[in-house]
């Protein structure tokens, strides 16, 4: 017996999920379901003595007035009492021969600074600046108007790889290192990343600037909590489906692993794409059998290892007033690529995030917050045994600190608090098919666009997560979010 009828039902209360939720709950009655007794998926924060760390998130593009994602979240109610701030910088990155810090929100200082670098470069780089700008402004109006009809750079790159892009006008292979540097935060190296997406992250960030709430991704989090629940809708944690009730083309209830069944007309996740279509009762249904089949022919995206770390030092004081830093030991990105898929931390680029540096709430004066990420293969930790894991994980710290140490010194001795996670870590917590961090592997828009609608062979069943388009990162989930915000609401018309 189903015990009680929602409007809408949404499994996982990450950001897609809740921001979703928040939108539907103001004339609807919602219900979210989460898994974790915790709220926000890689948008969450946790807590280890004095310090107080985010999962995943680092910055944000697109979080400014009249931009989508700003305008979702806006009415989303998700950001009251937010001040949106911004680090001084864009991003500090470190190569073997060059250390530069890029330009907030300034195109024409980012050139200039790279034209002093490369002088003979100076007329590709205006050429491929100018080339990434037209497959950004393309891309964003696509996504409006649904055409490809004013689009004459995607249907010449749109299949193209970033490697290809930077080849075709950069000569010296240090400077398309340079350029590039985003590829890391698209899980995929320009031989295999296409140009169209690499493009659009890029101009983004690069000349509209990145972005973070001053109190943390918690806050945007508590406040759509805070909305759905004032709106007279259920947002539930320690609460995991189980299975999915299916009748003919329509789901009817969930059930949860403790017993209770909950039905509704829709039903919405933002969960594993692959776990949400297993948990479906009929799953040897044709159409769902089929569809699953086709999903798990796609590469999803890496996954990654990070370090946290509670100082008991402001790292100010030692002279380091970045937020973000890039550490590159090579400039052949394919070849870091690879060194991740094998998991060969000591050739790996890493990204260090000082987030006390850019906000004081993550903990007391004189002291610091610092996140350390390098993308890291699933199935290698997964094969370890027990002993093993635990062995490699502390090496891992280990490699990845010593390199660390060149631009935090004696970082040892300032260590109060020390927490890694691992792929396995990260499947554990949100849930997704070997910890993806980016859902799909970024494919081109060309491929996308036939690829991963919010819709599924279940009528009544929806996807709103980073597994759908447009989908990966914080931007890319709140665009998808508002696809089927507004598909739901063209069916009630």
């Amino acid at each position: 017996m189903v015990r009680k009828k929602y409007n809408v039902i949404i499994i996982g209360g990450g950001i897609g999920g809740l921001s979703i939720g928040s939108l539907l709950s103001k004339n609807m009655k919602v219900l979210i379901l989460e898994k974790n007794s915790t709220f926000g998926g890689y948008c969450s924060d946790f807590k280890k003595g004095e310090f107080e760390f985010e999962s995943a998130v680092h910055t944000i593009n697109g979080l400014y007035k009249n931009n989508p994602v700003y305008t979702i979240l806006e009415k989303a109610d998700a950001l009251k009492g937010i001040r949106i701030t911004q680090p001084k910088y864009l991003y500090r990155t470190i190569f073997p021969d060059y250390d530069i810090t890029v330009p907030q929100k300034n195109l024409d200082g980012y050139k200039r600074m790279l034209f002093s670098l490369f002088p003979k470069e100076e007329e590709n780089i205006t050429d491929i600046f100018d080339v990434m700008k037209s497959l950004y402004t393309e891309t964003k109006r696509f996504h409006i108007e649904k055409s490809l009809k004013r689009s004459p750079f995607i249907l010449k790159y749109g299949r193209r790889s970033l490697k290809y892009l930077l080849n075709r006008f950069i000569k010296d292979d240090r400077l398309k290192a340079i350029i590039a540097q985003y590829w890391l935060y698209r899980g995929l190296p320009p031989g295999k990343l296409a140009a169209t997406t690499f493009s659009y992250i890029w101009y983004d960030y690069t000349v509209n600037g990145s972005y973070f709430p001053d109190t943390g991704m918690v806050s945007i989090i508590k406040n759509m909590i805070s909305s759905i629940k004032k709106n007279g809708s259920d947002v539930l944690g320690d609460s995991e489906v189980f299975r999915l009730q299916a009748k003919g083309d329509k789901i009817v209830a969930v059930e949860l692993k403790n017993g209770n069944r909950l039905g509704a007309d829709i039903f919405i996740s933002n969960i594993d794409v692959f776990n949400t279509f297993e948990m479906i009762e009929n799953g040897n249904n044709k159409d769902i059998k089929l569809y699953l089949d086709c999903l798990k022919k796609n590469a999803i995206s890496i996954s990654a290892f990070k370090i946290y770390l509670g100082l008991n030092i402001d790292v100010r004081d030692l002279g380091i007033k970045d937020y973000e830093i890039f550490l590159n030991p090579r400039y052949d990105m394919d070849a870091m690529y690879e060194a991740s898929i094998k998991n060969e931390f000591e050739k790996t680029p890493y990204v260090i995030t000082i987030c006390s540096n850019l906000a004081n709430v993550f903990c007391k004066k004189g002291h610091s917050v610092i996140s350390i990420g390098a993308l890291s293969e699933y199935d290698y930790w997964r094969k370890l045994s027990r002993a093993e894991y635990a062995k490699k994980k502390e090496e891992t710290i280990d490699v990845i600190l010593k390199r660390c140490s060149k631009i935090l010194p004696d970082v040892y001795k300032y260590i109060d608090v020390k927490i890694a996670a691992t792929p396995l870590t990260m499947e554990r917590y949100t849930g997704n098919s070997k910890g993806s961090v980016y859902g799909w592997s970024k494919r081109s828009l060309l491929e996308e666009i036939k690829f991963m609608s919010p819709t599924t062979p279940i009528k009544n069943l929806f996807l709103s997560s980073h597994w759908t388009k447009i989908g990966g990162g914080v931007a890319g989930v709140l665009l998808s979010t508002d696809r089927v915000y507004n598909l739901l609401n063209q069916k009630k018309q």
